[in-house]
């Protein structure tokens, strides 16, 4: 049997990021989730959130964004929509490997950990100018 879906509402403000983690953290503390399971739901909150919220505002104009929580029996559903800026992110290449710390630089990551973490990703921009990405993340290691 399914979970009922848990809807995390929040302003797309840096300063509102906590509160919706600590909502989404209480949403899968009534879960039986293993560890692993966990970490890759919150990792995907955290890296989908801060992108929309630092690249998805439009001058002038504060972002609305609504998570919806999914937990089924062999998976996570993540489902993010934002009424903010166009953006695809199963399109973007994961960064080139750097040959030496020196030529590294900090970012850019992000989306390449979302991509290995999920079992899919699907994005639709809606007829009425929103970004619906939804992210599926195994509930089960493999072989378990």
């Amino acid at each position: 049997m399914n979970s009922p879906r848990v809807e995390i509402r929040f302003p797309g403000l840096r300063d509102r990021i906590g509160s919706a983690f600590e909502d989404l953290r209480g949403a899968l503390d009534a879960e039986q989730l293993g560890a692993a399971a966990r970490y890759r739901a919150e990792l995907v909150f955290e890296e989908i959130v801060t992108n929309i919220i630092r690249y998805g505002a439009q001058r002038g104009r504060d972002l609305d964004v609504c998570v919806t929580l999914e937990v089924c029996p062999d998976e996570i559903v993540l489902t993010f929509e934002d009424d903010g800026t166009p953006f695809d992110p199963r399109v973007p290449s994961d960064p080139a490997p750097r040959k030496s710390l020196e030529d590294a630089k900090v970012g850019g990551f992000g989306l390449m950990l979302v991509r290995r973490s999920a079992r899919s990703l699907d994005y639709l921009r809606t007829a009425d100018g929103h970004n619906r990405l939804t992210v599926r993340v195994a509930r089960h290691e493999q072989g378990a």
